[in-house]
């Protein structure tokens, strides 16, 4: 069996709406065009690997983010607004409906180091179905998700959700494949995930623009003031 029907899915939350957790050292402006630019290296990711792809999907609720998406030659499911990575992925399996053999693998819109090597290691692994394979995040999550059939579990994405994600394949008799990859395990939603980023130069958008940003200094000038001010606490 080929990879051919698998499809690539990658969830886009509204660019104004992402990364707030960032807010302490990038302004709305910045948190916006960061989005931007890993979903533009998500995409390139997946269109290299399109030969062993059937295509890829993308939810959003965000016009310019379908905008990107439709660029790179994406099929654009636009939603009314964010509806959370799972009722996404309900969505797409909703699409697929019909297509018995079709296999997904969901990618974060937030794994700008994310290769067309990672995509294609994932569709061999779901290879023969049913199966499941993930990635497992340095926070306890699930930063890459293979299934096939494409809806073989309910997608659990959240806190803990390797685990959670783990625990629904073993109840459908299925050992799910942990495909062991430390450059994944980083997503980028904290201040010290952009200082872990940065430090492993990329050839990426990502990379260029948070170097651009110049990241480091700006939380290197921070750290004094937040440390007073746990003092006086």
């Amino acid at each position: 069996m080929t990879g051919t029907d698998v499809w690539a899915v990658v969830l886009v939350k509204p660019f104004r709406l992402a990364k707030q957790r960032l807010a302490g050292v990038l302004d709305a402006g910045e948190r916006s065009d960061l989005a931007r630019v890993m979903l533009e290296d998500v995409l390139s990711a997946v269109a290299a690997c399109r030969p062993r792809l059937a295509g890829a999907i993308v939810v959003t609720a965000d016009r310019d983010a379908a905008s990107v998406a439709r660029r790179h030659e994406a099929i654009v499911l636009m939603e009314s607004a964010a509806v959370g990575m799972n009722a996404a992925v309900a969505r797409v399996l909703r699409y697929l409906t019909g297509r018995s053999d079709a296999g997904i693998v969901v990618v974060p819109a937030d794994l700008p180091h994310v290769s067309a090597a990672d995509v294609e290691m994932m569709v061999d692994l779901i290879r023969r179905a049913p199966a499941m394979a993930l990635v497992r995040s340095s926070d306890g999550g699930t930063n890459l998700l293979a299934c096939r059939p494409s809806n073989v579990v309910t997608p659990s994405f959240g806190p803990d959700s390797f685990n959670a994600h783990c625990a629904a394949a073993a109840r459908q008799g299925i050992t799910p494949t942990v495909f062991f990859a430390p450059h994944l395990s980083l997503d980028i939603d904290r201040e010290e995930d952009l200082v872990a980023f940065v430090s492993r130069a990329s050839a990426t958008r990502t990379y260029t623009y948070l170097s651009r940003l110049d990241i480091a200094a700006r939380l290197a000038r921070r750290r004094p003031s937040a440390v007073l001010v746990e003092h006086r606490v």
